[in-house]
């Protein structure tokens, strides 16, 4: 029986050996997990993205003036810069960093831009706007001068009942013409 206690014994040990690297393994990655997690602001943090909020509430409000089908470039032109803050932002984020000095002057550069893009939309949306009615209101002009009123001239076009608020453009061509 020595042989048999020897063999179980020497098996025992192999097994103990075996559990003790097992524990040993499963304690290294353990505590290499723990240590590769840091706390603070070096691992990934959600991006601030509020200060991109300025640009998109211009945008929306170019879009909600249908600019998309007016100033479609413009339109573009402030999503892409949008688009590029955002990207800075999430980079720096992931990265686990606040913004640097420049990458904070280069988002607020391209909010500015964005809004600048969107207002240029919007104006540009109105600007086509009151062409197209001052084409439909002179083509009825043209329609109702040519059979009932002579020749039309600046005493004949009362702006004022346009709605548009184009009396002052009526009154500085009177004021032309009349210093000619």
């Amino acid at each position: 029986m020595p042989a048999d206690h020897q063999r179980s014994s020497s098996v025992c040990r192999a097994m103990s050996l075996r559990a003790a690297l097992l524990a040993v393994l499963l304690m290294t990655v353990a505590l290499g997990g723990c240590a590769s997690f840091r706390s603070g602001t070096d691992g990934p943090v959600a991006p601030d993205l509020s200060s991109l909020d300025p640009a998109q509430q211009a945008l929306a409000t170019a879009i909600d003036a249908q600019a998309s089908d007016f100033a479609p470039r413009s339109i573009d032109a402030s999503r892409r810069r949008i688009t590029v803050a955002r990207d800075i932002l999430y980079t720096a984020a992931e990265q686990g960093r606040p913004l640097t000095d420049n990458e904070n002057k280069r988002v607020d550069q391209l909010v500015y831009g964005a809004k600048l893009d969107a207002k240029a939309a919007l104006v540009e949306t109105q600007a086509k706007a009151v062409q197209a009615k001052i084409a439909q209101l002179q083509q009825q002009a043209n329609g109702s001068d040519s059979s009932t009123a002579p020749a039309s001239g600046p005493q004949n076009a009362d702006s004022s009942s346009t709605g548009l608020g184009l009396s002052a453009f009526g009154d500085a061509r009177n004021k032309t013409g009349a210093s000619q």
